[in-house]
């Protein structure tokens, strides 16, 4: 199953940036998931790629998927703590070809599984049709 990860108002990429990180350093999402930064255009008078805009992310299977919601809320809430107080939520928006979800603390595995309809997902590129990668 492939997924695309965007922080709502995110211009400068920072806090996709330690997304990725976060999820990059999760032992139990990194058996079941490859991911990948996308960077946006290049700015102007820059040769090489923008800011992170997205993380590409290739999933296993949907146990994976479970990882990959309880690490974007433990995310979530960490950096909540690090800023030390309210201040404007950090929105991760999960997506998927017609499917858009925004990951909050309330966030469950088991409900954005039921909304993206992920039960049974067709296979990805690079994932076989018994949900293993190749």
């Amino acid at each position: 199953m492939e997924l695309w990860l965007r922080i709502d108002n995110d211009p400068a990429g920072t806090e996709a940036t330690t997304l990725y990180r976060w999820l990059a350093r999760d032992r139990q999402l990194a058996r079941h998931a490859r991911l990948s930064p996308a960077a946006g255009a290049p700015i102007d008078g820059e040769m090489s790629g923008g800011s992170l805009e997205t993380i590409n992310v290739v999933l296993s299977n949907s146990i994976a998927l479970a990882s990959l919601i309880t690490s974007i809320v433990a995310f979530r809430k960490a950096q909540k703590q690090q800023r030390g107080g309210p201040g404007d939520p950090i929105i991760v928006l999960l997506e998927r070809p017609g499917r858009s979800i925004a990951i909050d603390d309330d966030s469950t595995a088991e409900g954005v599984v039921e909304l993206l309809g992920a039960a049974d997902p067709a296979p990805a590129v690079g994932v076989t049709s018994d949900g293993n990668a190749r």
